[in-house]
């Protein structure tokens, strides 16, 4: 016997909700602000009305048990009967909801009087729908009475209904258990370090912590913990994976591992890989209404029926599943992906749907008792992802904008947004007297949240009443960007400034947090147990502070798996790369780069930290070298731009290809060129970001010199080894990695570099980089 829980939103919403998917619907108050409301709502009605009531009921389903829990909002006493209370709140007037709408929120209600009827033995019993409209703060209250058989016989049904559905479930765990309870690692023999990784991974999982792992590039990380989370899974009922990523080449990585795992029947589980909204639109233009959109139209009419044909006929739900029954069902590729993540076992995705407080999903992450394994790739990029995800900003422009689109017809929102502007010029003047250009304060802007909280509410209901007018684009656009504001100011604390940024054409007010480590441990504590793992994860003490990771969280570190006489790792300290002295040095570096060329003919890579650099140094280059084929990445590039510069570096070429790209940008990172499609690297200068406001926060922030290191150095000393570790991506490849920056022989960068780094040579001028350029290149051959 297995023993399932649903929560009655859960279960009420899965089988008997109706309708359309309508952008237009969604609440905007936050959650703080619903619970405040909640609150009030509560109080005043009085001392003998009890709140938040925890109910929950089982019940035998075939061979299995179901227990339906929940919190009922509120219950009390009218006369001699009891009332069930279920609170909701939204900008939508009460005689505006949809009729699916409001006879779903009574579903819930009426599935907590069952409860209540059953525990008290009650014949009959009430259930009060109050309703809070937050623009005009108007309470509707309509009450249904009900005999316990009624409440009885739609129980039975709500339950039998779900029944078909539990038994698949619980039919499919104890499939996939046996499976990943036998399942054997897919390859004949573990790579160098693989085998630990897997036992510390599985250890941390089972015992319910945190690691914190550095692991070379071709240790086979994905791998190595997919394997053994998958193994821990298999020991479990209701637990499941998320594999989260920056970038969508890991999600593919993800899911070629996943597919060696479950090759000819070894692990039978089922995974989805969920895309962004915006790509996987099928629209040329989203629009999530019903009148534009046949696959939002009627989407909850036909959804259970699209799941179960997917759920009965595919196990690895890639992209181009989810498109092929999102159409043949005509369903939302979006939601639907989103809606068989429910029943999935490993679910693959960006960091976003965990951690960005805006879009993380719900469904899984705010239910108590949730049981997760959360595998975290290429965790370096969470800590500017991190910072972007729990900052938040808005102009004065994008407002003006809208308003000068608004009839004059439309008063209460361009008053809303008058008084918006006003705002502005208050936060503007207070800036011009400092003469700056940019300010920043540690208290938010509690006027101005006010003012933007009364926009939202007004914007809100212009949208609903407003669907075909010209403006809707620019105005729903706008709706976003002050939801997100607006929740991000529900979190600001200690860890956030406020800063003003002025220009001649506009005023940009930001809420940027300094410090998200608080916010991602709270998201972590989420799930059951967490590896985050990289390849460039130095120092471990660092990323453990920065990510959430407590002082609890275990480090670990793995050997490269590589040979040290596979690359040659050389410092070139005759070149400076100050910005005072590039010009004085550009003669060297081109030289440099030819020696590094002329020992092998090859394709290589020269990362710089900026496009004006890489400008200055390729033009010199292809004067001084016109022989010699270059790339030059542009600073904006299409995905199919991005693939047809990689697919120039070919196997072996059979003439010299320099690639000049950005460091820190989008060939320094996540690109696999492996054997003699790439041989060498040259990275100019140790990647520092370039000074600027933020930057100096997050110094002073931290303070002394770990807020130096924390905002400068490590971001990038970190784009340094992302960058290197393209050139050896596996057992047989070979090849050379030229650090151009005398700053890398100083302590504080040679204390950063990892283990198998240890071999690097400083090269003191032209003469000897040619001799053991040509040397390494010799012992290969030998």
């Amino acid at each position: 016997m297995q023993h399932a829980r649903v929560s009655v939103r859960k279960l009420v919403e899965f089988i008997l909700r109706r309708g359309s998917i309508d952008s237009r619907h969604t609440s905007n108050h936050t959650a703080q602000e619903g619970a405040k409301i909640h609150r009030r709502l509560q109080k005043a009605a009085g001392d003998d009305y009890q709140k938040e009531v925890a109910l929950k009921y089982t019940l035998k389903i075939a061979k299995d048990e179901l227990t339906v829990e929940g919190r009922a909002d509120g219950i009390f006493k009218d006369g001699l009967e009891y009332v069930i209370d279920e609170i909701k709140t939204s900008e939508t007037s009460f005689e505006e909801l949809a009729p699916e709408q409001k006879e779903l929120f009574f579903y819930q209600g009426m599935v907590y009087a069952y409860i209540y009827a059953v525990q008290h033995d009650l014949a009959t019993i009430k259930v009060q729908l109050t309703y809070f409209q937050t623009i005009e703060e108007k309470v509707t209250k309509e009450v249904r009475a009900f005999l316990f058989q009624e409440l009885a016989d739609f129980f039975t049904q709500l339950t039998g209904e779900y029944q078909k559905w539990l038994e698949f479930q619980n039919n499919w765990r104890r499939v996939r258990n046996t499976s990943l309870q036998l399942l054997q690692f897919p390859y004949d023999e573990f790579r160098k370090g693989q085998r630990e990784l897997a036992v510390a991974a599985y250890k941390t999982l089972k015992t319910q912590q945190r690691l914190f792992v550095e692991a070379p590039t071709g240790t086979g990380k994905t791998i190595s913990t997919l394997f053994p989370a998958l193994k821990a899974l298999g020991e479990e009922d209701d637990d499941r994976i998320f594999y989260l990523t920056a970038k969508t080449i890991t999600r593919q990585v993800a899911e070629d591992a996943l597919k060696a795992l479950c090759n000819e029947d070894k692990a039978q589980l089922k995974s989805v890989t969920l895309t962004a909204k915006d790509k996987i639109c099928f629209l040329t233009e989203r629009n999530c209404t019903p009148e534009h959109c046949p696959f939002a139209d009627g989407y909850y009419d036909r959804i259970n029926e699209g799941l179960w044909d997917l759920l009965h006929h595919e196990n690895q739900i890639t992209r181009s599943v989810i498109e092929n029954y999102a159409k043949k069902h005509t369903l939302c590729p979006f939601e639907l992906s989103l809606d068989v993540s429910l029943w999935c076992d490993v679910i693959i995705g960006d960091y976003n749907y965990l951690f960005d407080p805006t879009v993380y999903l719900r469904r899984f992450f705010e239910e108590e008792n949730e049981n997760h394994y959360f595998l975290i790739d290429e965790a370096h990029n969470l800590v500017a992802r991190s910072k972007e995800m729990y900052s938040a900003e808005i102009t004065r422009q994008s407002g003006e904008h809208l308003l000068g689109l608004l009839p004059q017809k439309d008063r209460k929102l361009r008053r809303s947004l008058i008084r918006l502007d006003d705002e502005f010029t208050l936060i503007e003047t207070a800036v011009t007297e400092k003469k700056e250009h940019f300010f920043a304060q540690k208290p938010p802007a509690d006027s101005f949240n006010k003012q933007l909280y009364k926009v939202s509410e007004k914007l809100h209901e212009w949208l609903g009443e407003n669907p075909e007018d010209k403006a809707q684009e620019i105005a729903l656009n706008y709706y976003f960007t002050v939801l997100n504001y607006l929740k991000i100011s529900e979190l600001y604390d200690d860890h956030y400034i406020t800063t003003v940024t002025r220009n001649y054409r506009d005023v940009t007010l930001k809420q940027f947090c300094l410090d998200p480590a608080p916010f991602l441990n709270q998201m972590l504590n989420k799930g059951k147990g967490a590896i985050l793992f990289s390849a460039s994860f130095t120092p471990l003490t660092y990323y453990q502070e920065v990510l959430g990771g407590g002082k609890e969280a275990l480090r670990y570190r793995l050997p490269s798996p590589f040979l040290p006489e596979q690359q040659a790792l050389f410092i070139l300290d005759y070149i400076p790369t100050t910005y005072k002295q590039r010009e004085n040095s550009l003669t060297n570096l081109v030289a440099a780069i030819y020696e590094m060329v002329m020992a092998k003919k090859g394709n290589y890579f020269v990362f710089l930290p900026s496009y004006a650099y890489l400008d200055l140094v390729a033009t010199a280059f292809k004067k001084a070298y016109p022989e010699i084929a270059t790339l030059i990445q542009n600073n904006e590039l299409s995905e199919g731009e991005k693939e047809n510069f990689l697919a120039a570096f070919i196997s072996d070429p059979q003439i010299a290809l320099v690639g000049f790209c950005v460091l820190g940008g989008v060939f320094s990172e996540g690109i696999d060129l492996k054997g003699s499609r790439l041989i060498g690297s040259m990275i100019v200068t140790v990647g520092l970001p370039q000074m600027n406001h933020e930057q100096e926060l997050l110094k002073d922030y931290y303070g002394g010199k770990k807020g130096f290191d924390y905002a400068y150095r490590l971001p990038g000393m970190n784009k340094v080894l992302q960058a290197a570790g393209r050139v050896i991506r596996d057992q047989k490849d070979y090849g050379v990695v030229l650090l151009v920056d005398q700053r890398f022989e100083s302590p504080e960068y040679l204390s950063l570099f990892p283990p198998h780094w240890h071999h690097f040579l400083p090269i003191h001028n032209p003469q000897e980089l040619k001799s053991n350029l040509l040397h390494f290149w010799e012992q290969k051959n030998d």
